[in-house]
């Protein structure tokens, strides 16, 4: 699976080791528009004219996703038909700085699936991969060499002076897209309205938006399969049957959990999704919740109670996965995109099936609605030196956000037939070649709107409609999501991660949970308040 909440420093992984703060990153790592300084201000952003939306009309879901919840196929559509024509862009060849949650793919010339996409653009693809968690500091050490690409992909948020940086270093995109310019660009017209928010810096269009929204929620995966052979539902409304159920379930060498859950439990005792939104317009940040000492008092139960994977701090999100896959554990906190990549995995003990842990709500039973994730996942960029190639770089990411559905679309996410995927019953699977040369990073450069897909597996897509549809209308989202702060940008990666530190202590039982309190104190104090300061002024101007 591919944990996709991006963007996070090395010095956080022991804190999202445990499920820490991972769903409080709003708050660590900045969210996007409103600036200070070279930044602009939020006032100026909301008078940019976004693009306007066009949604694709060439596809029929076989589940059609409403309030939130995406469209789903339980099937690939047959004799796909090309959408565009002729080679995208000018013919020139294009560099690109993006990332990877997979293991790096065999180099060009070794590589038959990127050979193909570079006859299929028409011009070599350069592609400079890196790994997710080393993001950040490699996109600001590639900035200070004056090495960015033609195309080069960011966040909203853990990069110092974003606005200003972009202002230096991006081309203004604002007249090619904004309003109906961008129906040059079909597909990414195609991006909902929400995502392109994240884009405007200084009052312009600075980046194309990755969309993911619901599917970057947080989500608790079980083993339905493991759970019903041992005779359990785990569909449980009450939080001590549920303590109950991860009792049941460790043993031996085998954990109930990979990691903390603590954005289920802290869902469970009501807490805000990151920011909550008082009278007048102004956030407090969640981290003072008087609620969050308990939510810390029953993931430091967890962990007491042996039924957390004793490794967990020192691993990362894929080996946490490997533990789910292999029956070492049961339980898995991430997010909803990692369900197709994890339900495509071969596991022991035959066919795994997943199934999503209602937050089962503390106070009076029955359950909590969860936090809605980011509209945008992450955004690409075109260089300021290859600003005289806009256009022509606009045209190669729109034809990498073709629809689903689409012959660019199948190339793109399975490759060459009989080469790197093989149809079983009509379904792309891919082969092992395929799952190791199409790992280009391609899906965080230029990606249409997300659809629910498990290639032969039509009642995972279902299962993930259904699960999306029962909880995504009703998830609580981050009054802060869109906007930012520059002291978030400046400070907010290292004043959340000394407070991710403390709560990593708090759960391992180093530190009382009443240590929380003078962390949050030490927080607020290091740059949090001027940080509720700037987004709150930054809400107040988007009202208007």
């Amino acid at each position: 699976m591919s944990q996709i909440r991006i963007g996070r420093r090395r010095l956080l992984q022991s804190t999202l080791a445990l499920g820490g703060l991972a769903a409080l990153g709003g708050s660590l790592t900045a969210c996007s528009n409103e600036g200070r300084g070279d930044g602009g201000s939020q006032t100026e952003n909301n008078a940019v004219t976004l693009p306007t939306y066009i949604p694709y009309a060439g596809l029929t879901p076989d589940l059609r996703g409403e309030n939130g919840v995406s469209d789903t196929m339980l099937a690939y559509p047959q004799n796909p038909e090309a959408v565009t024509s002729g080679a995208p862009g000018d013919g020139a060849d294009v560099g690109v700085f993006s990332l990877t949650n997979t293991p790096v793919p065999p180099s060009m010339d070794q590589n038959a699936y990127w050979q193909e996409l570079n006859e299929r653009l028409g011009f070599t693809l350069s592609v400079t991969l890196v790994p997710s968690g080393d993001f950040t500091d490699r996109f600001q050490t590639t900035v200070a060499g004056d090495r960015l690409p033609d195309l080069f992909t960011f966040f909203p948020g853990g990069i110092p002076g974003l606005p200003a940086l972009l202002h230096e270093r991006a081309a203004d995109l604002t007249d090619l897209l904004s309003g109906d310019a961008v129906e040059k660009y079909p597909f990414l017209a195609n991006i909902p309205t929400e995502s392109w928010r994240s884009s405007i810096y200084g009052g312009r269009i600075y980046g194309v938006p990755i969309a993911r929204g619901a599917q970057s929620s947080s989500a608790l995966y079980r083993r339905d399969d493991v759970l019903e052979s041992m005779g359990i539902d785990g569909d449980v409304t009450d939080w001590e049957d549920l303590v109950a159920i991860f009792t049941e379930l460790t043993g031996g060498n085998r954990w109930a959990l990979s990691n903390v859950p603590m954005s289920l439990i802290r869902q469970a005792h009501g807490i805000a999704n990151v920011w909550e939104l008082g009278e007048g317009g102004t956030l407090t940040s969640t981290h003072e919740d008087e609620r969050q000492l308990e939510a810390l008092e029953q993931g430091r139960r967890l962990v007491e109670a042996g039924v957390v994977h004793p490794d967990t701090t020192s691993a990362d999100n894929q080996q946490r996965q490997t533990w789910v896959v292999g029956g070492t554990t049961t339980l898995f906190e991430g997010t909803y995109a990692a369900w197709p990549a994890l339900a495509t995995r071969p596991s022991e003990g035959g066919e795994m099936r997943l199934g999503i842990v209602v937050p089962p709500a503390i106070e009076g039973g029955g359950t909590a609605p969860i936090w809605l994730g980011p509209a945008t996942h992450n955004l690409t960029g075109v260089s300021i030196k290859s600003a005289d190639r806009a256009e022509a770089l606009l045209d190669v990411l729109n034809w990498l956000a073709a629809p689903f559905g689409s012959a660019e679309h199948l190339f793109k996410n399975f490759g060459i037939e009989g080469v790197h995927h093989d149809l079983v019953d009509g379904e792309p699977v891919l082969t092992d070649k395929g799952q190791s040369e199409s790992q280009l990073g391609l899906k965080y450069v230029g990606e249409g709107p997300w659809v629910n897909y498990v290639p032969g597996k039509p009642e995972v897509a279902q299962a993930q409609f259904d699960a999306q549809s029962a909880l995504v209308p009703t998830a609580i989202a981050n009054p802060a999501s869109d906007l930012f702060s520059e002291t978030q940008s400046r400070k907010g990666s290292q004043i959340g991660s000394a407070l991710g530190d403390v709560e990593v202590d708090i759960l391992q039982g180093r530190k009382p949970v009443s240590a929380w309190t003078d962390a949050v104190a030490t927080w607020k104090s290091g740059g949090g308040d001027d940080i509720r300061d700037e987004l709150s002024e930054a809400y107040e101007q988007s009202q208007v």
